[in-house]
């Protein structure tokens, strides 16, 4: 096999190459005479020196090649001198594009003293010196600074490694030109702790004169010096701004600095430490204190100015040794395993074919006794170590560890209830065989469909089978273990844990999905082993992205295929059939049944397909309309996998081998048909569930009958995936619908009939806050707990060499490149060296690094890079086949990139994931894909390795979710990532030059999210919707808005208003406000209709209608804006003469709160 993390390298080298340099390559030449060449052909490099071996430019100056690691001529200044008292205008108020670099270096580092400190530093005198020229577009000098340890004694060396281009005059021909030839340039400088304390109370700059440590700096002027204040914390410390700076007057080229970069190494006692202790971080709030006992071995030991810092050497735990200013800064993630091994040092393995056999009870004991007893082993061995933490910490660790026995505990009286209560090991064998066919059945690729002569469907290979191989079948270990310990409360509506929200918390790609399908398809064969009579939507499984959506309905309609396999040959789970549905937007799924049939006339014209399932989910055979290519020139289509049957379309499996030719799936994408069918499970959009107050039907899917009764069980399980997608105004609006929905699932007159709610994510900060603003609930349980540290929580851990040493992860690269003028420069210049890289790469090497998916903060951003790829990048790379004298076998030409964004049709996204699966070597590989967000969940293909991230992304558990989509294959083939910083926006910068501390702590950087659904914009835009949502799911169907059914509305406010009271901080007179308004509003109006929609409804006498829908003036006034997205809580404004002076206060106007 390939080396693939040695092929890694060298496509990074190929960047440090292509953006920093230097790039000697070419034949030798002998620069000690005049160069004289007879022909262009004959001056054709490249070329190197042949007495130093460096590199030769012939085809460009050096200010022109090179834009990263630059530090230019020293230019005039404006002017500087801003004290650090002065105003500054807040940098909010200025567009990143329009902002000024910041120039008075004093007040830079006054702030980071600030923010990175405790306290304040000691009053001192302003000895103010200007390094603004750090932040500028062409900087001439570049810093870090650190918090040192000056014994007596001690001192500081810096050392500096810089390259200068010297001209070289060429005549060629007739022609006279110049070349430039690199020549190394070294400068070091030495510090004395007395030289850094001189003024133990001030701020002192301290300029380093010495002469001799300098070579090959003839005719420059680099300047070396120490900006040195005192910390405040009665440590004697210093935090020091160790700075280089160009001072050379002249040519850019000649003048300027490249591959700039210098190392600070303690000496002689003195040692670099962190810019703050542990324990500076505890504090009354307990996630921080967490965070800090987690992180505690990985401190921030210096922040770079117009670079990135790095740091090494450690000093017997205490502290480093040296600080290196780095300007392409990398970091290799660990990566996280879920491999855990037994005493004897083999893996522990939970086999589902084992769990799944009534007859194999004592191995299943065997096994998973035998991880239980590991998992207390480990909290034993983790409690003896409190003792050895600082004594602040202890609190914090040991309330980590009660965490863990809870867990241990639910996860033993999980698995005692397997072996005591005969329904519930029945459902938890069946869900394990359901798990393995499913696993089994989803492994093969699709099997493409062509038509035979005679017009029949022939598919390519052999189908699945229900077995997998034997290296597959195989619990991990903590999703088994999540299973045990959430199933007492899924068995039980009356357990102590019931309300309890589990939220799996576990990077991306570990297996998360495959953890809440196991307990989804537990609960489903529980009830029906139960009651077998009580048929009806037992899981509603919902999503935020339309893209997740789809791509988990697949994924779970394998499971429901393999579930209803199971009921066929198990009669105690009844005749009904186990199906699952998919509500969803009618921009993914026909939303009733004469649409449905529409789109199929069409789609057997060869149009859209808009029916999601494009295999068939039990054998692979391919979906969708196939050409039939006998019939020549003429477009003839049949449709393989969707019947019509009855007055709506069906999928039925076109390989009469398959199982499902015979009868339709148990897969239903028509509203209409969910309502009807009430899909055991049903999968959806959150927005989804804003149409409660448009489709009274939709009560069905809750188990309530047309008359307002429960006909059967409501749904007892939520699974919630990527909760930390569920903030801002989504989840402030979802949070209000909440309550009604929470309603709708909870059986009447029991003490404890709420649903059971799991959720997920892979990065989320103050997750209590979120799930209690979201459902109301008081308790949630991380799973897997925290242990003691960041790379160890027993189910999870950082994955090592035998010898200890950290194995090979996913390689982030920060761009930062003030000197490239643009980031459309940066772009191209990064795109081309990372396209061109596998070229160098021997053919076995290339595929993991051939395809590169490039994020997008904005489709405006994405729009501008495409013209970039259909110009500017092809022309730069023929630049660079020119320059580096490439013959064709190595010259790479990219095609038209793949766009995966939100603009792609529904059946064009399952597409084009498909054509990312495609490797090197078939037809129609990819060479770049250009995403938006739509990627940040639920693209999961192995073969991607390579990705740009263009800007840093909004927030850090996108940054996180993002990248996760390279790299998966981390043993075979770790990821690379590349993310360019903009020069102009401050924020980008700030990450760039904390680049080390921010990836070495990426999930602690996780943002808190904000849900405030009973924030008033909320009320003013939402009660209203959810009284009616309640009301109309709640009574009878053909209840009609007038006479008004105050009871039910009553209803509705009070369970608003418990809910409400559930959460903290929530003023409760503007909800009754609003309440008493828009009730008073419904009474007063006397609307007899429902849709005051034009188009559909009556305007005249109905009560709601879409956001937006314009209407007459007095109709506006009487009737509600419902909404049917929960994506904005401001309403969109719309210019218009206004009419408010004929309102008066009081009046029953649809007012604010005030009137």
């Amino acid at each position: 096999m390939p080396d693939f993390v040695q092929s890694r390298d060298r496509v990074e080298a190929a960047l440090v190459a292509e953006l920093v340099g230097p790039k000697p390559a070419g034949k030798p030449l002998d620069t000690s005479a005049a160069l004289r060449f007879a022909s262009w052909e004959q001056a054709r490099g490249p070329w190197h020196d042949q007495s130093t071996g460096e590199e030769i430019l012939t085809e460009a100056g050096p200010a022109t090649r090179y834009g990263v690691g630059v530090l230019f001529n020293a230019q005039p200044s404006a002017g500087n001198g801003t004290r650090e008292d002065e105003d500054q205008v807040g940098e909010d108020e200025i567009p990143d594009d329009k902002r000024m670099p910041e120039t008075d270096f004093a007040k830079l580092s006054a702030s980071i003293a600030d923010s990175l400190q405790s306290a304040n530093t000691k009053s001192a005198d302003d000895d103010d010196f200007d390094l603004g020229s750090a932040n500028t577009y062409r900087p001439s000098s570049m810093g870090v600074t650190c918090r040192v340890r000056l014994p007596a004694g001690s001192r500081v060396e810096v050392v500096g490694a810089f390259g200068r281009y010297r001209e070289l005059p060429v005549s060629i021909g007739t022609a006279e030109r110049s070349w430039y030839r690199r020549e190394r340039v070294t400068a070091r400088a030495v510090f004395t702790a007395a030289d850094l304390t001189a003024h133990s109370g001030r701020r002192t700059v301290h300029e380093d004169t010495s002469a001799g440590e300098r070579s090959g700096d003839e005719g420059l002027n680099i300047g070396v010096a120490a900006y040195s204040r005192p910390m405040d914390d009665d440590t004697g410390d210093r935090l020091v701004t160790f700075y280089v700076e160009n001072r050379t007057p002249g040519r850019k080229d000649l003048a300027s600095l490249f591959q700039s970069k210098f190392k600070v190494v303690a000496q002689d006692g003195a040692v670099i430490l962190p810019y703050r202790s542990a324990g500076d971080d505890f504090s009354d709030d307990p996630e921080k204190a967490s965070i800090a006992m987690l992180y505690r071995h990985h401190e921030m030991y210096a922040v770079g100015h117009g670079c990135a810092a790095d740091w090494g050497g450690d000093i017997d735990g205490n502290g480093v040794a040296w600080v290196e200013a780095a300007v392409l800064p990398t970091f290799e993630a660990p990566s996280i395993t879920s491999v855990i091994k037994s005493p004897a040092g083999d893996d522990l393995t939970v086999d589902m074919r084992v769990l799944a056999d009534d007859c194999r009870m004592q191995d299943a004991r065997r096994q998973i006794g035998g991880l239980l007893d590991a998992y207390e082993s480990w909290i034993a061995s983790r409690r003896a170590e409190i003792a050895t933490l600082p004594q602040q910490m202890r609190e914090t660790a040991r309330s980590h560890l009660i965490e863990c026995e809870v867990a241990l505990q639910r996860m033993r009286v999980g698995w005692q209830m397997v072996q005591a209560a005969p329904q519930v090991r029945k459902a938890f064998q069946l869900a394990n065989r359901a798990m393995l066919t499913q696993q089994a059945r989803s492994s093969s690729s699709i099997r493409k469909a062509e038509l035979d002569p005679d017009g029949n469907f022939v598919f390519a290979g052999s189908p699945p089978t229900s077995e997998p191989d034997s290296d597959r079948g195989f619990w991990r270990p903590f999703q088994i273990a999540f299973f045990l310990a959430v199933l007492e409360s899924v068995s039980d509506r009356g357990s102590e844990h019931r309300d309890t929200v589990e939220l799996i918390f576990f990077p991306t790609g570990g297996g998360k999905t495959e953890a809440y399908l196991a307990v989804a398809a537990f609960s489903m064969f529980l009830r029906r082993l139960r009651d077998n009579g009580d048929v009806g939507t037992e899981v509603l499984m919902r999503y935020t992205l339309r893209l997740l959506t789809t791509q988990q309905f697949l994924r779970a309609s394998a499971l429901m295929c393999a579930i209803e396999e199971l009921r066929e040959r198990t009669p105690e789970l009844g005749d009904s059939e186990f199906s699952i549905g998919i509500w969803v937007g009618s921009a993914s799924t026909p939303n009733n049944r004469k649409e449905a049939t529409a789109k199929l006339e069409r789609l057997s014209g060869g149009g859209e397909n808009p029916f999601l399932l494009l295999r068939c989910p039990w054998c692979n055979a391919a979906f969708g309309a196939i050409r039939d290519q006998q019939a020549g020139r003429r477009k003839k289509y049949a449709v393989s996998g969707y019947r019509k049957i009855g007055r709506s379309v069906r999928f039925q499996c076109s390989d009469v081998t398959c199982r499902f030719s015979r009868k339709p799936l148990p897969v239903h994408v028509v509203d209409d048909d969910l309502y009807a069918a009430r899909p055991t499970l049903v999968i959806g959009t959150i927005d989804k569930f804003a149409l409660l107050a448009w489709k009274p039907e939709a009560r069905a899917l809750f188990g309530i009958d047309s008359d307002g009764r429960r006909a059967a069980s409501p749904p007892g399980l939520i699974i919630q995936d990527e909760l930390h997608l569920i903030s801002g105004p989504l989840g402030s609006m979802s949070g209000l619908y909440e309550a009604v929905i929470e309603n709708l699932c909870t059986e009447s007159g029991l003490s404890s009939g709420k649903p059971k709610i799991v959720a997920s994510t892979a990065t989320i900060r103050r997750y209590r806050e979120q799930v209690r603003n979201l459902y109301g609930r008081k308790e949630t349980r991380l799973f897997p707990p925290h242990g003691l540290t960041a790379d160890n929580s027993f189910f999870a851990t950082w994955a090592r060499n035998e010898d200890g040493s950290l194995r090979r992860g996913r390689k982030y690269v920060g761009v930062h490149g003030p000197g490239l003028g643009s980031m459309q420069t940066a772009q191209v210049r990064t795109a081309s060296a990372l396209l061109q890289a596998p070229m160098e790469l021997t053919h076995d090497e290339r595929d993991p690094w051939w395809t590169c998916l490039t994020f997008f903060n904005s489709l405006r951003e994405l729009g501008n890079t495409l013209t970039l790829f259909q110009a500017d990048i092809p022309t730069y790379l023929g630049g660079v086949n020119n320059r580096d004298g490439l013959d064709r076998t190595r010259q790479r030409w990219p095609r038209r990139p793949l766009e995966l964004t939100s603009r792609l049709r529904n059946d064009e996204v399952p597409r084009a994931i498909a054509d990312l699966e495609i490797r090197l070597g078939e037809q129609g590989c990819v060479d770049v894909c250009l995403a938006s967000n739509i990627i940040e969940v639920g693209i999961d293909i192995d073969r991607l390795s390579l990705m740009t991230v263009v800007g840093q992304p909004k927030t850090t558990s996108q940054y996180i979710q993002v990248t996760g989509r390279v790299g998966r294959r981390w043993e075979e083939r770790p990821g690379l990532v590349v993310t360019l910083y903009g020069a102009a926006k401050p924020r980008d910068r700030s990450h760039y030059e904390r680049f080390r501390t921010y990836h070495e702590r990426l999930y602690a950087q996780v943002e808190p999210t904000s849900v405030t659904p009973f924030a008033l914009p909320v009320l003013e835009r939402a009660v209203h919707a959810a009284l009616v949502a309640y009301v109309r799911q709640r009574g009878p169907q053909n209840l009609k808005p007038y006479p008004v059914p105050i009871d039910v509305i009553n209803e509705a406010a009070e369970l608003l208003r418990q809910r409400a009271q559930c959460l903290d901080g929530v003023d409760l007179s503007d909800l009754d406000k609003i309440l008493q308004r828009r009730i008073g509003q419904w009474e007063h109006w006397e609307r007899t209709k429902w849709d005051a929609n034009p188009e559909y409804g009556d305007p005249s006498n109905g009560l709601i209608r879409y956001p937006g829908t314009s209407v007459e003036e007095k109709v506006r006034g009487r009737t509600w804006e419902i909404p049917t997205s929960m994506r904005n809580v401001d309403a969109n404004c719309r210019i218009e003469v206004t009419s408010c002076y004929a309102y008066r206060p009081g009046s029953d106007s649809d007012g604010g709160v005030d009137q």
